[in-house]
C-alpha cells in the first residue's frame, strides 16, 4: 500500500512538476530585486546569494528582467565569478531585439567590457567600452566608462592613454560631485604611482581614496583602497601606520570572501610579521604561493614579487602579461550596437 502511494506521487511530480513560480510570486520576485539592488554597493555578498537563488524571471517584467541580470553581473564581480558574470551577459544577449536592451545598452556593454579585460581579452574589451562610450551615457556612466578604459590600458601597457583617461574622467566626477567615482579614480592613479616607483605619491592617492570609501560607506573600494595603501607603507617601512590600519582591513577583508584579495592581503600581513621578528616556516611559505595563484590582477603579482619575494625567501615564476590574441567569445559579434572596426581608429582626445 505504501508502495502504490509512493509511485502515485511521482506520477504525480512527473505529471504535475513543482514551478519556481508556483513557490514564489511576483510581488516577492520584485521585493528581492530591489533588497539586491540596495545591497551592491554595502553587501554584495548578500545580493549574490539572493540573486543565484534559482527563480522563474519570465513572471518578472521586461526592465525588471534587465534590472536583475545587470545587478547578477555586478554583484559576481564584486567576487572575481567570472562564470556567473557571463551566464548573465550571454542571457541579457538573447534578448538583444527587445526594446530593454537598447535603453540598457551602456550598462550591458560596461560589464560586457570588464568581463573581456578579467578574461584577457584586452583589445576587445577597450573597444567594447568605448562602444558603450559612443552611445551618449549619463555623465556619471561617462566617468565608470572612462575609468574602465583607463584600468585596460594599463593593462596593455598604454599608461600615457589611461593617465589621460583618468583625468577626463576625474574632471566631470569633480564637476558633477560623484564623489564614489573620485575615490576608485584616486585609487587607480595610486596604482600607476606605484608601478612608477612614485611611492609617496601613490600613498597619497590612496590615503584619499581610502578616506573617500569610508564616507561613502563603500566596503569593496574601502578593501581595495585600503590594501594598497598597506602595500605603499610596507614599501616605504611605515611600520606604525601599517599596524594602525591592518586591523579593520584585515576584518573587512575577512568578511569579504574575494580569494584575490585575501591573497593579497595575507602576502603582506605575512611580511609585516617577519619585520616583527615571527619566523617563516615551511607551512606559511606553501600558503604564500598558493595565495599567489589567486591574485587575479597579474600587475599586483609583479609588484608583490618585485618588493616581497626575497625577503620572504620565495621565487615565483611570473609569465609576462598577455592579451588574448584569439577571437573573443562568439556571443560578442552579436552585439550589432557597436561598428567594430570604426572604434579601432577612436581617438580619446575626439571625446572631449
Amino acid at each position: 500500500m505504501i508502495l502504490l502511494k509512493v509511485t502515485l506521487t511521482i506520477l504525480a511530480l512527473l505529471i504535475f512538476p513543482i514551478h519556481a513560480s508556483d513557490a514564489i510570486s511576483k510581488d516577492r520576485l520584485t521585493s528581492m530585486l530591489a533588497e539586491a539592488e540596495d545591497y551592491l554597493s554595502v553587501k554584495p555578498s548578500k545580493s549574490l546569494k539572493i540573486l543565484s537563488t534559482p527563480n522563474d524571471l519570465s513572471l518578472l517584467s521586461e526592465s525588471q528582467f534587465f534590472r536583475w541580470h545587470i545587478a547578477s553581473i555586478r554583484a559576481s564581480l564584486s567576487f572575481n565569478n567570472l562564470s556567473m558574470m557571463e551566464n548573465s551577459i550571454k542571457t541579457l544577449i538573447t534578448h538583444k531585439s527587445v526594446t530593454e536592451f537598447e535603453r540598457k545598452i551602456v550598462p550591458i556593454l560596461s560589464s560586457i567590457g570588464i568581463w573581456l579585460r578579467k578574461s584577457s581579452y584586452l583589445k576587445q574589451a577597450k573597444l567594447t567600452l568605448v562602444c558603450a562610450l559612443k552611445h551618449d551615457p549619463t555623465e556619471d556612466n561617462k566617468v565608470k566608462l572612462l575609468t574602465s578604459i583607463a584600468i585596460v590600458s594599463r593593462h596593455l601597457n598604454e599608461n600615457e592613454y589611461a593617465i589621460n583617461a583618468y583625468n577626463i574622467a576625474k574632471s566631470i566626477a569633480e564637476s558633477e560631485n560623484i564623489s564614489s567615482s573620485l575615490a576608485t579614480i584616486e585609487n587607480n592613479l595610486g596604482v600607476l604611482a606605484l608601478e612608477n616607483n612614485e611611492v609617496t605619491k601613490a600613498e597619497q592617492h590612496f590615503r584619499s581614496a581610502l578616506a573617500q570609501h569610508q564616507k561613502n560607506s563603500n566596503r569593496s573600494g574601502n578593501i581595495v583602497s585600503g590594501i594598497n595603501l598597506l602595500q605603499a607603507f610596507l614599501i616605504q617601512n611605515k611600520q606604525l601606520d601599517y599596524q594602525r590600519l591592518s586591523p579593520s582591513i584585515t576584518r573587512l577583508t575577512k568578511a569579504f570572501p574575494n580569494a584575490s584579495r585575501q591573497g593579497t592581503l595575507f602576502w603582506l600581513n605575512t611580511v609585516f610579521e617577519i619585520r616583527q621578528g615571527v619566523k617563516l616556516n615551511g607551512r606559511v611559505k606553501a600558503q604564500l604561493v598558493k595565495s599567489f595563484d589567486n591574485i587575479s590582477d597579474q600587475k599586483l603579482q609583479f609588484s608583490l614579487n618585485k618588493h616581497f619575494a626575497d625577503e620572504l625567501n620565495i621565487s615565483i615564476s611570473l609569465a609576462n602579461e598577455t592579451s588574448q590574441e584569439s577571437l573573443p567569445p562568439l556571443w560578442l559579434n552579436q552585439i550589432t550596437q557597436c561598428d567594430w572596426q570604426k572604434l579601432k581608429t577612436f581617438k580619446l582626445e575626439n571625446f572631449k
